[in-house]
């Protein structure tokens, strides 16, 4: 699912693959947010039950981390980037697990704990006194013990900046927090078009290295090989379905059917009845002849060849009386969810099918915005947009061949007594949009 989020500028082109940032100019936050590939000596990844492995090359780490800490932990994040107009709010807090060295570093995440931040000074995971106050509270209750089987092992946070690396900030709090040389620093970075991107750095000669990392995996079960989970992730009964979907991977489960309630018991009299009445003389001479039943037999079968030619020639008349599909509609409809717009679009339509690339055109008020769309992205079937006035148009360009392209277009007038919500001060109200769209092609 493709999102996007922001206040538009007069005739911008985002880039997907990051978000562009406002903040103010006391906050210093790098202006652009380019994607980094992993490194080009893979990584060994295997999954170990219900966890998956990651072992770096050239380090002594073997990551072990759960499948359901990916589902939950992906989740928060994606919540987060979400929160806050074009970049994105950074979560953070303690990772739960074990860990020891034994000539080869072994990290284990079974859990995490969330610490909240009030992002003082911009949408990056920086602690103020009293976010670090609540930090040390709860780090205290997850001290390692003899009655825990699980502890505080590190420090993990979300990364919309530019490069998935640890600021000074983060090494301040780590080396203060976690001095133990196996204290384990998870950075995962969310983007709006594709997967996750996630690292974990150690300690390398007894320091916490800054430069950017190399070896990444991605950070979504779907991906990590981790399968459909049997049940919904704990804590997410609740959930989003689309936020939980773009966080596992996985549309969630659906309500099995209850079964069907058993007939009620005849009573004992009246199966005592019905087989004495079946049992009479009469009705067993009834049947006694076999001669009976061969022109019962051929009534059934005339019976039934009639009624074979009857509903033939009306199958066939609905066919020829069926409409033929229109090749070029797009299905282009908009949705309220939550704070955004969802607009939608059917890839089964036959105009999808070898189309290459799209333009996405918004007209939000007196702002407008292009935005260039991948095959990929046009395969995903959709896309998250947060508006900032009340009238918005979208209107989507795809081609099918170089020279050939179909566009159709939506538009919505949301109700004017619901103010449009701000990052500052979210609104509880939702909008009901109007939408109305068409296609056309041109050549």
């Amino acid at each position: 699912m493709l999102e996007l989020s922001g206040t538009l500028a007069p005739n911008s082109k985002p880039r997907l693959n990051g978000m562009d940032r406002e903040w103010p100019s006391d906050a210093s936050e790098p202006q652009n947010m380019d994607f980094q590939e992993p490194s080009s000596q893979p990584a060994s990844e295997s999954v170990h039950g219900s966890a998956y492995l990651w072992e770096p090359p050239g380090r002594a780490l073997s990551l072990y981390i759960d499948f359901d800490v990916v589902d939950r932990l992906g989740f928060e994040i994606m919540r987060g980037f979400g929160q806050v107009p074009r970049r994105g709010a950074e979560v953070g807090g303690i990772l739960l697990g074990s860990a020891e060295a034994t000539g080869r570093t072994v990290i284990r995440i079974e859990d995490f704990v969330p610490v909240a931040c009030e992002h003082a000074r911009g949408p990056s995971y920086i602690l103020s006194p009293a976010d670090r106050k609540t930090f040390e509270e709860t780090l205290e209750r997850w001290a390692p013990a003899p009655d825990k089987r699980i502890y505080a092992i590190g420090y993990y946070r979300s990364n919309t900046r530019d490069s998935i690396q640890l600021e000074q900030e983060d090494i301040d709090l780590v080396d203060s927090l976690f001095p133990e040389m196996t204290a384990a620093c998870l950075l995962v970075k969310p983007y709006a078009t594709r997967v996750s991107q996630a690292t974990c750095i150690t300690r390398v000669n007894g320091r916490l290295p800054m430069e950017p990392a190399e070896d990444l995996f991605p950070f979504r079960r779907k991906e990590l090989g981790g399968g459909k989970p049997v049940r919904r992730p704990r804590g997410m009964d609740q959930a989003d379905p689309e936020l939980e979907a773009a966080a596992t991977g996985y549309s969630p489960l659906e309500e099995q059917p209850a079964a069907a309630p058993d007939p009620p018991a005849l009573p004992d009299a009246a199966i005592a009845a019905a087989s004495m009445e079946s049992t009479t003389p009469a009705a067993r001479s009834r049947f006694r002849g076999g001669w009976f039943w061969i022109p019962l037999s051929f009534v059934f079968l005339l019976l039934g060849v009639v009624l074979g030619f009857q509903i033939a020639l009306s199958y066939h008349s609905q066919q020829g009386r069926a409409s033929v599909p229109e090749p070029y509609a797009l299905e282009l409809s908009a949705v309220q969810f939550g704070d955004n717009l969802h607009l939608k679009w059917n890839t089964e339509a036959a105009a999808f099918r070898s189309a290459k690339r799209g333009v996405l055109h918004i007209q939000d008020g007196d702002n407008s915005k292009v935005v260039e769309l991948r095959q990929e992205d046009l395969s995903r079937g959709g896309v998250l947009y947060r508006n900032a006035t009340s009238n918005v148009t979208f209107r989507l360009e795809i081609f099918p061949r170089e020279r050939v392209s179909v566009s159709e277009s939506v538009e919505l007038r949301l109700l004017q007594d619901h103010a449009i919500p701000s990052a500052s001060s979210p609104e509880t109200g939702r909008n009901a949009p109007e939408s109305t769209g068409k296609a056309a092609p041109k050549p």
